[in-house]
């Protein structure tokens, strides 16, 4: 009997899982880190057959080259950092069109980019606005990736504002019940 086909589609199987599970980290131009977490697969064989746990991986991480947009750094004028850390991992620093208005003592920053194959939005709304300075803030953030929508709108949150930029860190759940959290960074266009 030839037991290496379920041997390999368990294997398979949990491949495209662990898959699922990568941690993916960039900050820094033309570098990306992938993190993988280790995994376990479970063979399907014949009732009369044991069950047997086989490693399907255990590397930790690899650097690869990135053709993904990245910026000037942390901070450069122009960019947005993303640090999402719920329902998925996904970071990094993208160069895009981060609007920086202030109306009266309303400052409202906002921009969009694709980090790694997810497409993040995010409006961040300051009632009160007298400057650079901690204040509360409105957040409203959505992330599109390959397999689903995220959205959490008007999430209180404390938005550091600088003169050049800001950074906030949010935590909601979406409609659909999943949690959106982490955190962005803007530094406003020129």
């Amino acid at each position: 009997m030839n037991l290496q086909a379920p041997v390999r589609r368990g294997l398979a199987t949990a491949t495209v899982a662990g898959a699922a599970l990568l941690t993916i980290a960039a900050c820094q131009p033309g570098t990306r880190v992938v993190t993988a977490a280790p995994a376990t697969a479970t063979a399907e064989q014949a009732a009369d057959q044991p069950t047997s746990t086989t490693p399907v991986s255990a590397a930790t991480s690899a650097a690869a080259t990135s053709t993904d947009a990245v910026g000037k750094g942390a901070g450069g004028p122009g960019s947005l950092t993303v640090a999402i850390t719920s329902p998925v991992a996904v970071s990094g620093h993208v160069d895009t069109v981060v609007s920086c208005q202030t109306a009266g003592a309303r400052y409202v920053a906002s921009a969009s980019g694709s980090v790694h194959g997810y497409a993040v939005s995010d409006v961040v709304r300051v009632a009160g606005y007298h400057g650079p300075g901690s204040y509360q803030a409105s957040v409203t953030v959505s992330m599109t990736g390959p397999d689903a929508h995220y959205a959490v709108t008007a999430v209180p949150a404390t938005a550091q504002v600088t003169a050049t930029g800001g950074d906030v860190s949010f935590s909601a759940t979406s409609t659909g019940g999943r949690t959106l959290a982490g955190s962005i960074a803007w530094a406003c266009s020129a």
